[in-house]
């Protein structure tokens, strides 16, 4: 709740650290973790670190999955895209996950005429695998373990023929 009443204010942020450096000056050393990529590009852009007092220490955790995808599965996938006669479906975040080239992803594959589609979940590439029978309907189950447990639930369901899944998943 610390931040809860404070981050929405920008003004506020001096109270804010003042809060911190006394809890961490009555609880030791503090250390916080990074869990995603953005997370951590986000403190370095805002100069948050500079500002933190000593005692709390800011550590990169494993990257979500989506971040720690490597970029030559991501240049696969791209490569994918490119092939008549498959649509690719995925959750949003992993539309934009560059490749080796920089600026290549699957939202500017999009915008140059792949078909791709973003999803909230296997159903809906199922749904879409039906609805598109003379396609082959890939879906990206790149997630945590809050989205990877639906995806082989969907294979109880007999997806269609033309669905296929890549599963990359952090837990």
């Amino acid at each position: 709740m610390l931040c809860d009443s404070y981050f929405k204010n920008p003004k506020d942020a001096p109270l804010l650290l003042e809060k911190i450096r006394a809890c961490s000056e009555k609880s030791g050393p503090i250390r916080l973790m990074e869990i995603c990529g953005t997370h951590t590009m986000a403190i370095a852009r805002s100069g948050l670190k500079s500002v933190l007092p000593k005692q709390v220490e800011l550590l990169s955790g494993p990257g979500c999955p989506v971040c720690v995808t490597p970029s030559n599965m991501i240049d696969m996938i791209l490569q994918l895209s490119r092939q008549p006669g498959v649509m690719i479906t995925s959750y949003g975040d992993l539309l934009r996950v560059p490749g080796s080239v920089r600026g290549d992803c699957l939202l500017r594959r999009r915008a140059e005429g792949a078909d791709v589609e973003s999803v909230y979940s296997p159903m809906d590439a199922i749904k879409i695998a039906r609805e598109h029978p003379e396609k082959e309907v890939v879906f990206l189950g790149v997630g945590f373990e809050t989205t990877a447990p639906g995806t082989p639930h969907v294979f109880w369901k007999q997806p269609p023929k033309n669905w296929r899944t890549f599963l990359f998943c952090a837990f």
